[in-house]
């Protein structure tokens, strides 16, 4: 029997021994075990809400970003050991005004960003990220620098097109992509821009979903692009009524799961599937072979039968 989470979830991870991390919408985090029960009481190690978070090897690596006090951090929190509650934002005010720059509670390092952090991704290597208007970083798990690069210069000119929505890990490089539907593959070892290009999305683009070659490129307002060959203009396309929370790809059904506001989709090539549901699906994921949903709620429900 699963319990329900006592705070508005974000994001869910998937953890070594099926446990799982769920980011909370205020900076919540805990970790749920195999049978989906919290092991701790939820803890905000952070004095704000989490903006971009991946997850490696059981570390995570999280920023966070108050634009009021013009501040924000970077840290890595080893999942394996005790997480602890930090400083809240009126303790955080407090500091600040005292000139102290305090880390993030139970964090292995934490660093302070000069400027907004916009996408970050992780594997059991490096850490990549990149911020606004300052480039794209390579770390190591222990905050070291690999490399660095400047500011990548699309070729859009329209207005914040430029931003960094999304970076993935391929067995390419690294794919970077910007508002515009730009992308830019790196090298992961020197951070040479390998090859650039765009795909034809006429819409912001807000966030990407990947299984291996398989892309959904998702805008805010609900229009979604299916992708396999970035220099294809071939790919299938899906309107809804608004954004994409999660999605996933189901290798048995041949199909991506898809929560989106309060419908669960089974998007195949020969068809789209719906099911209304009551509550906001926030996260999908496989549990005990069945395909399950975290809801704004807290709760756990199916996914789609």
């Amino acid at each position: 029997m699963h319990s329900r989470l006592s705070f508005p979830p974000q994001k869910l991870f998937e953890l070594e021994d099926n446990r799982r991390l769920i980011i909370g919408m205020n900076g919540e985090i805990q970790i749920i075990d195999e049978n989906l029960i919290a092991e701790f009481e939820y803890k905000k190690p952070f004095p704000t809400s989490i903006s971009i978070s991946s997850v490696s090897k059981n570390k995570l690596f999280a920023c966070w970003i108050d634009i009021e006090l013009m501040i924000a951090r970077m840290a890595s929190i080893d999942l394996n050991s005790e997480i602890k509650n930090g400083l809240t934002r009126s303790e955080l005010r407090k500091s600040l005004e005292s000139k102290n720059q305090p880390h993030v509670e139970s964090s292995k390092w934490s660093h302070i960003l000069d400027a907004e952090p916009l996408a970050i991704i992780s594997n059991s290597e490096f850490v990549i990220f990149t911020t606004w208007k300052r480039g794209v970083y390579c770390l190591d798990h222990d905050s070291n620098e690999i490399w660095r690069i400047p500011e990548i210069k699309w070729s859009k000119n329209i207005k914040n097109a430029n931003l960094v929505v999304s970076i993935e890990i391929t067995n390419e490089g690294i794919l970077v992509w910007s508002k515009a539907a730009e992308w830019a593959l790196i090298n992961e070892k020197t951070g040479e821009i390998i090859e650039m290009g765009q795909v034809d999305f006429q819409n912001i683009l807000e966030k990407v979903f990947v299984y291996e070659n398989k892309r959904l490129l998702c805008s805010p307002n609900g229009f979604v692009l299916w992708v396999e060959d970035l220099n294809s203009n071939d790919n299938l396309k899906m309107k809804q009524k608004g954004p994409i929370h999660d999605a996933k790809w189901d290798p048995e059904k041949e199909c991506w799961r898809i929560c989106q506001w309060r419908e669960d989709i089974l998007w195949s090539k020969s068809d789209i599937l719906k099911n209304t549901r009551k509550e906001i699906g926030k996260s999908i994921f496989k549990h005990n072979e069945t395909w399950t949903v975290l809801e704004n709620s807290g709760s756990f429900s199916k996914h789609f039968s």
